[in-house]
Order: structure tokens, then C-alpha cells, then sequence
């Protein structure tokens, strides 16, 4: 009979969780400061197991080359961390979606023509293309809150390694950075993301853990939880370490996060096809989702939301950016070329020092409120006033 009710206690549980979105039912949860609740699985049950491709794969446990101790990033890098609770050894922090109607990730793509797939979307990047063959990169950026007011956009920085095209529908690419969305909670805070596609953005590939194919490593950072600092004007800069890189004897393409490099997961090399590889292009700087689906003028920053002319202490940058070429050895970046799609909203700047090498800013105020609505606002306004006081 003890067995029985145990068994019947298990089946309602996993219901229960089926029903907010768990698909395993995690061996604790955290709940967060922010709102966020994040469930520890076992390692084994992470979501990447359900790609076709990786049914049968053996975790890689580190990093080749890389010595196997215990380094965290500096402490409550993430907010969940702030409650002084952790991810218990063998299994992974993940992030539970408690609104997974709202639409901050990408939208699928066509492959048709470049410029269908990149409705929307405004870029100001620096970049190195057409490379014979890219084994990794890494970077030094600060972290921001833009605004962004609608909850169809985003504002993102972050690196992007690819092979392949949006014309031969074989784009290939592993994406790292933060973001900021308009979540259930409406804060607005940067998030630690990652992104994969192995088709242009057109049926596979998605943000962090949501489907299968990002293997994760690490019990202390969780992907999609928001990060506990960020920069300020009048405060010191906010920086996040990343690199992303081919493990030389695996294939696999790992992401680190801090000055420390921790390892946090890896995109395994099979369920690529242009990239299984290497990479042709690297691309640093920043992204954002404006469609004006609302039609109400809303607002989308990038980076810190000041032009890149602003300079260190205002605009949002990229330092210490280095590629890895031919040897797979990671050294700094002599040149590169520059992007700025609509330079009115957003914009893109080289610089150089002792401290941060080549390196650039970027950022912009986006699109900002037409007159007309901002005099019907005022009408608006105006005419309340009337019929309540007079």
C-alpha cells in the first residue's frame, strides 16, 4: 500500500508540474528575489537529451585542456543568487517559464531573402567575415538596461560565431550575450542568453535550454535568469567575460562566462552542418526587435541607449575582443569592419587604448515618439481635464 501511494503521490506531482511547464520534475527549486523560479534537474534530464542527434551522446564533463577545478563567477552574478542557495553537484539550474506566451524570442525566419529574415531587426556590429576558418572568440562587454517598452521587442548584446548563408538556407550559428525583454513581471532586467540555429532561424535552434540541443554543465549559472548588476552612468562599468570555442579533441563549441573563463555548457558539433567545423564569420555588438506592432510609437534602446560617439562612461562597448584563427590559439584582433543599418536610431564606433585594445562602441535612443503622438497625448489629457473641472 506504501508503494502504491508513493507511486500515486509521484503521478500527481509529475501532472502538476506538466502543468506549469516542467517537463521533469526538479530536484529543488529556488525561488528567486525577481519573481524567477529556478528548478535544479539532474543533469541526465536537461532538455538537450531530446534532440534527435543527441539521444545516445556522452556528456562531455570539461573542457579539453582546461584544468577540472571549482571556479564560480563572482558571487550574485545572477539575482537567484542572492537567496544563498545553489544547484546541488549533478544537476543544472533552469529557469522555469512562467509565461511562455510572451513572444521576446526570435520570430522564425525565411530563407528566401535576407531582408525578409531580418524584418525587424536593427543591428550596429563590428565584425570579421569570410575568414578561412574561426575556432573561437572572446570578449569583454558591459551590461546595460535599455528600454524597451513594447513586449513584441528586445534589445541584446552579444557575440555570434557562423558559417553559412541566409540564401542557401544553411546559416549556421552559436549565439551568447544579455538581453532585455519585456517580461510577466515587467522589469525590464538583462538576462544571460544563448541562441543556436543549424538553418537560417527556420526550424531549428532556439534560446537557451527551451529546446533541445545546448548541453549544460554547470550548477551555478542558469540561462534566462537576470543578472544582478549592470552599469550606470554615473557608477563603475558592469562588465560580462565571454568566449565561445571549439574544443580541439570533441568538436563541441563551448561557452565560458567570466574573467576566469567558467565553463557553462556546449553546443555538441553533431546537430550542425555548416558548423560542425568551424566558423567563416564573427560578430560582436548589439541587436534589436522594433516592429512598432502597436502602432504606438514605442520605445527600443540599444546598449546603454547613447550613440557610440558618447564614448567610455556613457556609451555601451565590446573590449578585448580576440579570435580564434588557423592554431585555434585566441589572439587580439588587429581590424575589423563596422555595420550600422540605420545609424539614425543606432550607431557603431572604433576605438583604441592600452587598456581594452581595438576595440568599439555602440548603442542609440532607437525611434522616439512622433509629435503627433505625443499632441494626442496632451489632448487627450486636455479634454479630461475639461470635463472633470469645468
Amino acid at each position: 500500500m506504501e508503494i502504491f501511494n508513493s507511486l500515486m503521490m509521484l503521478l500527481i506531482m509529475g501532472q502538476f508540474f506538466i502543468q506549469l511547464g516542467v517537463s521533469v520534475i526538479p530536484v529543488s527549486t529556488i525561488y528567486s528575489p525577481d519573481g524567477d523560479m529556478i528548478d535544479c534537474i539532474n543533469r541526465a534530464d536537461q532538455p538537450a537529451f531530446n534532440h534527435p542527434l543527441l539521444q545516445n551522446h556522452i556528456i562531455q564533463e570539461y573542457p579539453t585542456g582546461m584544468p577540472q577545478i571549482e571556479r564560480d563567477v563572482q558571487k550574485n552574478w545572477q539575482i537567484w543568487h542572492e537567496t544563498g542557495e545553489n544547484c546541488p553537484a549533478g544537476t543544472i539550474p533552469i529557469r522555469r517559464d512562467l509565461d511562455p506566451k510572451v513572444p521576446h524570442k526570435k520570430q522564425p525566419k525565411v530563407h528566401e531573402v535576407t531582408n525578409k529574415a531580418t524584418t525587424g531587426h536593427k543591428y550596429a556590429i563590428a565584425y570579421m567575415q569570410n575568414r578561412q576558418k574561426v575556432y573561437g572568440t572572446r570578449v569583454t562587454l558591459n551590461v546595460w538596461t535599455p528600454i524597451v517598452e513594447s513586449s513584441f521587442d528586445f534589445s541584446l548584446a552579444q557575440i555570434w560565431l557562423a558559417s553559412g548563408s541566409y540564401e542557401t538556407a544553411d546559416l549556421n550559428t552559436v549565439e551568447a550575450g544579455w538581453q532585455v525583454f519585456r517580461s510577466r513581471y515587467n522589469d525590464s532586467q538583462p538576462r544571460l542568453f544563448t541562441y543556436w540555429t543549424a538553418d537560417g532561424y527556420n526550424n531549428t535552434g532556439c534560446y537557451g535550454l527551451d529546446r533541445p540541443g545546448f548541453v549544460q554543465t554547470s550548477s551555478t549559472i542558469a540561462i534566462g535568469a537576470a543578472i544582478g548588476c549592470t552599469s550606470t552612468f554615473v557608477g563603475t562599468p558592469f562588465d560580462m567575460t565571454l568566449q565561445i570555442w571549439k574544443d580541439p579533441f570533441s568538436g563541441h563549441w563551448w561557452l565560458a562566462l567570466g574573467p576566469n573563463i567558467v565553463p557553462i555548457g556546449y553546443w555538441p558539433a553533431t546537430i550542425f552542418t555548416t558548423l560542425s567545423d568551424h566558423a567563416t564569420t564573427v560578430e560582436w555588438g548589439g541587436e534589436v526587435l522594433y516592429r512598432n506592432l502597436s502602432g504606438a510609437n514605442t520605445v527600443a534602446q540599444m546598449g546603454s541607449g547613447e550613440y557610440a560617439d558618447k564614448g567610455y562612461g556613457k556609451a555601451a562597448y565590446f573590449c578585448n575582443l580576440k579570435v580564434a584563427e588557423n592554431n585555434h590559439t585566441l589572439l587580439p584582433v588587429q581590424d575589423f569592419s563596422l555595420r550600422d543599418d540605420y545609424p539614425k536610431y543606432y550607431t557603431v564606433k572604433k576605438s583604441s587604448n592600452r587598456n581594452c585594445g581595438n576595440h568599439f562602441y555602440f548603442g542609440g535612443p532607437g525611434p522616439q515618439r512622433s509629435g503627433a503622438v505625443r499632441g494626442t497625448v496632451v489632448s487627450a489629457f486636455c479634454l479630461v481635464f475639461v470635463f472633470y473641472f469645468i
